[in-house]
């Protein structure tokens, strides 16, 4: 036993070793230089940082490197690097598609397209979904392939929400790119834009709300839904739960507000990383404030 505590111990040193040679590669880049910068650099550190998160290690490694304060700062950084590095990488498929001859070849380029298969695949069996009915997505992106393969495999509509306005115009010219501006509407805004009439209408009232791994802060997120969501109404969120890939997404910390009953919880399979939570609202949910 004390063999293995020792062993562990090496290994949470030697990642945390490791962390912190990523970590000041990234914290000397800005916002736009994760975003445009044209060498291969940024792409190789982001290699890094995913092989780095992706490693398959004891629970115990990571608790222990999560218990360390000292690194939460470092945490928040590889964070905000992972998320704008997947800005950077949609914003040039969809400029890709954009300029295509055939862009829905370019769409199955996306190096991450497989992993949006099997995920959308458990998000329409969790949520029980049948064709015609239509979806919300918080944080849709300047790549929206949620919806896209939601539309293109399942036959379900949608409103995706960015908050961005580039992001917004980007994602809109895509879906009229590849002809499917008829089914998949995309609103820039937040999850303030969302009001009780985007669940009732008869026409194109939604069936279910999903919100974004990168979509923050879910808490929020989920006690405003609370105020304007019919009963029963189901949510999905993404987080990342699985080792290391805790060190970039705190979500799996989340306390959920009062008023919501998790009904599901898939973990992810091999492409995904993603495990994804179901919630709905309870009947009778305590309202929690006024709009």
């Amino acid at each position: 036993m004390v063999g293995v505590i020792s062993e562990d111990l090496e290994l949470s040193e030697a990642i945390c070793k490791e962390i912190f040679d990523v970590y000041q590669e990234i914290c000397e880049l800005s916002d736009e230089e994760i975003l445009s910068c044209p060498s291969d650099r940024v792409e190789k550190l982001f290699l890094r940082l995913d092989a780095l998160i992706t490693r398959n290690v004891e629970n115990n490694v990571v608790s222990t490197l999560l218990s360390k304060r000292e690194l939460e700062p470092v945490f928040a950084h590889m964070s905000r690097f992972r998320n704008l590095y997947t800005v950077r990488l949609e914003t040039r498929y969809s400029n890709e598609i954009l300029a295509s001859q055939s862009p829905w070849d370019e769409l199955e380029k996306y190096p991450f397209y497989r992993n949006y298969l099997r995920l959308v695949r458990t998000e329409h069996k969790g949520f029980g979904l049948n064709s015609g009915d239509r979806i919300f997505f918080l944080g849709s992106g300047p790549l929206p392939l949620t919806l896209i393969v939601f539309l293109r495999y399942h036959g379900i509509e949608s409103t995706g929400i960015e908050q961005d306005p580039a992001r917004a115009e980007l994602s809109i010219k895509v879906l009229d790119k590849l002809g499917l501006s008829e089914n998949i509407t995309i609103i820039n805004g937040n999850h303030l834009s969302i009001t009780p009439v985007d669940f009732t209408d008869s026409g194109t009232g939604a069936r279910a709300f999903m919100i974004a791994a990168q979509a923050e802060p879910k808490k929020e997120i989920l006690s405003h839904l609370l105020k304007i969501i019919p009963e029963g109404c189901r949510i999905s969120y993404r987080i990342y739960e699985k080792g290391l890939m805790k060190l970039v997404n705190r979500d799996f910390l989340l306390d959920l507000p009062e008023g919501y009953r998790e009904y599901m919880r898939v973990r992810p399979v091999p492409p995904a990383y993603n495990t994804v939570v179901f919630v709905e609202k309870k009947l009778n949910a305590p309202k929690t404030g006024a709009l």
